[in-house]
């Protein structure tokens, strides 16, 4: 359990792990989540079955973690797992294309963040920074070696906490389901060990989307923001890794 103090209200916020006695403010805060999203956005927060939160809560597939302040629950990320990667690429927990993963091992434990969900009313409080810290730090994730997550390209909001966590992209593609555009991030628990040289930079996440594909899947890249900037999206390479360092202007040629 973790405590910090909203920047916006001043409100003292509360982070745990959640249990089976919160399922009610847990499917009440997915949908209020979900229904404040415009149409082209709902995929942000894709809808789940009952069952699907209560092995969750349960501890049968994974765990939740939630945010409270004055007992509402104002935030919720679901964690599955730890299983091997090999396992959740076939459940599609990760991704549905068929995406190469050149920074783990098939056989590696991993761990999933899922789900994430904040109440409109509470946004702007840096929730989700705060909570993917809180989760990441958790034994139940440390014991895994790395941590993975899939979100829509749009959803800058969610993907700069996770990029402010140490996580980095490693892979983009089209969802089949929706053919939407998504980005997988990967955190290793003793981190990227990043080439010092020049690299890939100034690239425009929507922009530049096919030229991150290729940067992730030929070149085996993973995307961070520059040191001191966390506005600015850069590609480097994961010491290690064989490849070359591409400047963005031959990828996007590549891309088209």
């Amino acid at each position: 359990m973790k405590e910090y103090i909203l920047p916006k209200t001043g409100h003292a916020a509360r982070m745990t792990i959640l249990s089976d006695t919160d399922m009610n403010d847990v499917l009440a805060l997915q949908e209020a989540t979900r229904n404040a999203l415009p149409a082209d956005k709902k995929m942000f927060v894709l809808p789940q079955p009952v069952s699907y939160f209560q092995n969750l809560l349960t501890r049968a597939t994974g765990l939740m973690v939630g945010i409270r302040t004055d007992g509402i629950l104002i935030a919720q990320m679901a964690l599955m797992g730890p299983m091997e990667l090999r396992e959740a690429i076939a459940l599609k927990l990760i991704t549905n294309n068929d995406i190469l993963f050149p920074h783990a091992a098939l056989t590696d434990n991993v761990v999933i963040f899922k789900s994430m969900a904040v109440h409109p009313d509470w946004r702007g409080n840096e929730l989700a920074h705060h909570m993917i810290g809180f989760a990441a730090d958790l034994p139940f994730t440390r014991v895994a070696d790395h941590a993975f997550a899939q979100i829509s390209v749009g959803n800058k909001r969610s993907w700069d906490s996770f990029a402010r966590n140490g996580f980095a992209i490693v892979a983009a593609g089209y969802d089949p389901k929706d053919g939407q555009p998504r980005f997988v991030f990967q955190k290793p628990n003793f981190g990227f060990d990043l080439a010092a040289e020049a690299s890939a930079d100034d690239v425009d996440p929507i922009g530049d989307f096919l030229a991150i594909v290729a940067l992730t899947q030929r070149d085996a890249l993973v995307g961070v923001y520059e040191a001191g900037n966390d506005g600015k999206l850069v590609f480097t390479r994961n010491e290690g890794e064989i490849g070359v360092m591409p400047t963005v202007a031959r990828l996007r040629a590549l891309a088209i």
